[in-house]
């Protein structure tokens, strides 16, 4: 699991908000909205974020909050869409944390890639976050474990092709006792020309693969394995 999401405490400037009473409105229906968070009522602090950017759609604290409330509802599309609203904000450290936020939610999506760049461009923003460190290794790990699972089911799909059962016909099996009589002759190389040249009118005949090999290295004859 990832660590952490962050949530911000109301960021307001009192030379603003202090003189207006609609900022003071907007302050208040963000901390009822992160009053709701904390107790896991999500969907209603989700309402209450939504209530203040009505009154200010730019607001940035209303924008991020309401990313994580979207983020704990599994809304993760939404999400990441709101937390990218806030990568433009002069506030570099709310950049950070709105890129971090994306990392975690590309991250519960399985989008890996676009997890792991996130992560690196909050880290531009703030080299010191230990968490978004760990997270981006542990994304990576992630990422390698996949492609890791991939190619081995890749590689076993292949095997699986090769060791095919295919069921003789009754003109494969006809070749296959008249090859067995020759063998007993020791007349390999007019065997491994029978079943070779059965392959080429019935591909069935490929069911003994394994025979027709044994007789090509007796006989050392090239072509066909």
């Amino acid at each position: 699991m990832t660590k952490r999401i962050y949530i911000l405490e109301v960021i307001f400037l009192s030379v603003f908000f202090a003189c207006s009473l609609s900022a003071q409105g907007i302050r208040k229906k963000i901390e009822k909205g992160n009053e709701n968070y904390a107790k896991e009522q999500f969907e209603q602090a989700l309402t209450d974020y939504k209530d203040a950017l009505l009154d200010d759609p730019l607001n940035e604290t209303a924008l991020f909050n309401q990313g994580n409330a979207l983020y704990k509802l599994k809304k993760y599309e939404e999400a990441v869409e709101t937390f990218q609203k806030n990568v433009s904000s002069e506030d570099l450290d709310l950049c950070a944390k709105a890129y971090y936020n994306i990392g975690n939610t590309y991250f519960q999506m399985n989008k890996l890639q676009e997890s792991i760049q996130s992560y690196i461009k909050s880290l531009e923003l703030n080299p010191n976050d230990t968490d978004a460190k760990f997270n981006l290794e542990l994304a990576r790990a992630k990422l390698k474990e996949s492609a890791d699972k991939q190619q081995q089911q890749k590689k076993n799909d292949n095997q699986d092709k090769k060791q095919e059962k295919i069921d003789p016909s009754e003109f494969a099996k006809k070749l296959k006792r008249e090859a067995d009589r020759l063998v007993k002759l020791r007349r390999y190389a007019d065997a491994y020309g029978i079943m070779e040249n059965g392959m080429k009118q019935d591909q069935t005949v490929k069911a003994y693969q394994d025979f027709i090999s044994r007789l090509q290295e007796i006989t050392g004859i090239g072509g066909k394995g």
